[in-house]
């Protein structure tokens, strides 16, 4: 899924400059940089809350110092707000790295250090990112084009035909992968296990059910592990599954498609499928 942000730097410089004895002069001043998100919207992949096409829920800018990579400003804006995917800031002339995020959920992202972004109850949405060196000067490009790449892949489990009908909970336990993201490469910060809960009960008694988890990845392409686990409303296990060696890559869903329950007396055996087509499906206007 090819999405594409035009992002306009209009920069009003304010240039000063001294001399001091025989050094030669420095610039001194700051710009007021704008970036503006036009027209951007994405699909669902959740098959729990799977819709149509939608703004993303968030796109974020954080502005970091090259030097000390600490954080400078930041800016997060939500689907609905008025302005929304428009960012500017003034900074004094200098080098800086500046990281813009876009992303689906109701987490909050934690974006204090670069190399380690994360999100409240270490989640790990649908995000896109990109990462660019920026040097504030006289003499500074007054616009440039940048283009989001997907950050995640994902894993996705579906059950189709038997559904017991007190299903409460699928409980997802992911190895191999990260849910912090280095925001300089872009992949996973560390390897780190993380658990994630889905309260499927809408779908019990029904014919299918479907969910997907995101991770990054500690390089392009990485195999981990999955656990998952059916559970009723008091905790009782209705079915267990695990999933060896599964092989994810960036901008890639890894599906798992079978019966979890079987027939209500055995599980049966799942089918693996690699798809990422239907997430470069998504056409921009401007």
């Amino acid at each position: 899924m090819k999405k594409t942000f035009f992002l306009l730097v209009a920069a009003a410089l304010m240039i000063s400059a001294c001399s001091n004895n025989n050094e030669q002069p420095q610039p001194e001043g700051q710009a007021t940089i704008r970036f503006e998100v036009t027209n951007y919207e994405q699909v669902s992949l959740d098959e729990v809350t799977r819709a149509a096409a939608t703004a993303l829920a968030h796109l974020e800018m954080a502005i970091y110092d090259a030097s000390t990579l600490q954080l400078v400003d930041s800016i997060k804006t939500k689907s609905g707000d008025s302005g929304y995917g428009s960012f500017s800031a003034s900074l004094p002339f200098g080098d800086y790295v500046v990281l813009f995020l876009g992303f689906d959920g109701s987490r909050q992202s934690i974006l204090k250090n670069i190399q380690s972004i994360g999100f409240t109850e270490n989640n790990v949405p649908n995000l896109f990112h990109k990462v660019i060196n920026l040097t504030v000067s006289p003499s500074s490009a007054t616009s440039q084009d940048v283009t989001l790449s997907r950050a995640v892949a994902a894993f996705s489990i579906k059950s189709q035909g038997y559904i017991p009908t007190n299903l409460q909970t699928l409980t997802i336990v992911a190895t191999g992968g990260g849910y912090k993201l280095n925001g300089q490469t872009g992949w996973a910060a560390n390897v780190a296990q993380r658990t994630t809960n889905f309260n499927v009960s809408a779908y019990a008694g029904k014919e299918s059910v479907g969910v997907s988890v995101y991770s990054f990845l500690p390089s392009e392409e990485a195999n981990m592990n999955f656990s998952v686990t059916a559970t009723t409303s008091n905790g009782e296990v209705l079915a267990q599954k695990d999933f060896s060696n599964v092989p994810m890559k960036i901008n890639q869903r890894t599906i798992y498609t079978g019966s979890l329950f079987g027939d209500g007396t055995q599980a049966q055996d799942f089918n693996l499928s690699l798809e990422n087509d239907v997430w470069n499906d998504v056409n921009l206007e401007y």
